[in-house]
């Protein structure tokens, strides 16, 4: 089942997954206050999720038929 975006259900739940642990890793890591914890974690989280959404959609775009 494929969505709008050429995602699929358990790519998104994988984004969910991998956002959430580094969320957790650098809040985790920071230095400071617990609040700069919380957004570095949250902006940390954020962009691994972008990451994780352009690779996915350009390995389902570009990968070969026999994956």
């Amino acid at each position: 089942m494929t969505t709008l975006f050429g995602l699929e259900r358990r790519d998104g739940r994988n984004l969910l997954v991998v956002a959430a642990i580094v969320a957790v890793v650098m809040a985790a890591l920071a230095d400071g206050a617990v609040g700069v914890r919380l957004v570095v974690g949250v902006i940390a989280g954020v962009i691994s999720a972008l990451a994780f959404v352009v690779s996915t959609l350009l390995i389902n775009r570009y990968k070969p038929d026999h994956w």
